[in-house]
C-alpha cells in the first residue's frame, strides 16, 4: 500500500533556533523551515522534520545515524567544530571517542553525540575506509565468531513497578534469535557472537525505555548453573569476610 510513498522522519526540540544553528550550522547540513518547523534535507533524498515540543524529552535511542567513509576524518572534523562525543561506562572508546568493535560481525566503528536538544545521533563508518594513496585499507582480518554465553541481570531503578522492564528486555534479546533460559538468580542467553551482542544491546534499550536501569552482563564460552554461581557468591563473601 505504502511501497511508493515517499515516508520522513521526525523529533522534537525544545528550541527551534539552536536547532537550525546546530544542523546547519555545526553539521553543515541544508535545513529549511516553514510553520515553526525544520526539514533536514539529507544526502540520497531523506528528510527529517524537527518540530517544537515545549515539554520535550529525549528519546533513549539513537534518532538519526550519518554513515560516512572514514570516521576518523568526521570526528576530527565534529570535534573541531565543537561537538562532545558521548562516552557510555563499560565501552572501550578511544581518544577521540569512537567505539571500535572488534570484528565487523559486531557492527561498524561509531561515535554518539547530542544535538542541543538533547537527541542522539551518530556518526558510523559503514563504507571501505581508504589510505591517503586511494588504495582499500587493510583491516586485521577478523576473527572466526562461535558461540558466545550471557549471563544477563536486570536491575531497575526507581521505578513502582520491575517486571514491564525485565520482561521488556527478555522480549528484545528473544527477538535475535537466541536462546534464552531464565534462572532464579539471572537469565542466560547463547547462540552465534552477532547475535548474543545484538540481543544485549537490545536488552538494554529496551530495558532503559521504561526508566533508569542497571544491566549486569557476563560472556563467557560456558553457561554456569544458578547453584554455582550461588557458590561462586558465598566463597566471595566469605572471602571477604575473612579479610575483615
Amino acid at each position: 500500500m505504502l511501497t511508493h510513498s515517499q515516508a520522513f522522519s521526525g523529533f522534537s526540540a525544545d528550541d527551534i533556533a539552536k536547532a537550525r544553528d546546530f544542523y546547519a550550522g555545526t553539521l553543515g547540513l541544508a535545513v529549511t523551515e516553514e510553520n515553526g518547523m525544520l526539514t533536514l534535507h539529507l544526502a540520497g533524498g531523506g528528510r527529517v522534520l524537527i518540530y517544537p515540543k515545549d515539554d520535550h524529552e529525549p528519546a533513549s535511542f539513537t534518532v538519526l545515524n550519518f554513515p560516512v567513509a572514514d570516521i576518523d576524518r568526521a570526528a576530527d572534523e565534529l570535534l573541531a567544530a565543537g561537538v562532545v562525543f558521548e562516552r557510555y561506562e563499560g565501552m572501550p572508546h578511544d581518544a577521540r571517542g569512537i567505539l571500535r568493535p572488534p570484528s565487523p560481525d559486531y557492527g561498524p566503528p561509531i561515535a554518539w553525540f547530542k544535538d542541543p536538544a538533547g537527541n542522539v545521533l551518530s556518526v558510523l563508518q559503514t563504507a571501505e575506509r581508504t589510505t591517503a594513496d586511494g588504495d582499500a585499507a587493510e583491516d586485521e582480518p577478523a576473527a572466526d565468531s562461535g558461540e558466545v554465553n550471557l549471563q544477563l541481570s536486570v536491575y531497575p531503578l526507581r521505578q513502582p513497578h520491575l517486571r514491564p522492564a525485565i520482561e521488556a528486555a527478555l522480549r528484545a534479546a528473544g527477538e535475535e534469535g537466541v536462546q534464552i533460559t531464565v534462572g532464579r538468580l539471572s537469565t542466560f542467553v547463547s547462540g552465534d557472537e552477532p547475535a548474543v551482542f545484538a540481543a544485549l544491546r537490545a536488552a538494554f534499550q529496551a530495558a532503559g525505555s521504561s526508566g533508569p536501569t542497571v544491566m549486569v552482563a557476563t560472556l563467557s564460552s560456558g553457561v554456569p548453573s544458578d547453584e554455582t554461581v550461588a557458590g561462586i557468591q558465598e566463597a566471595a563473601v566469605g572471602e571477604e569476610a575473612g579479610k575483615a
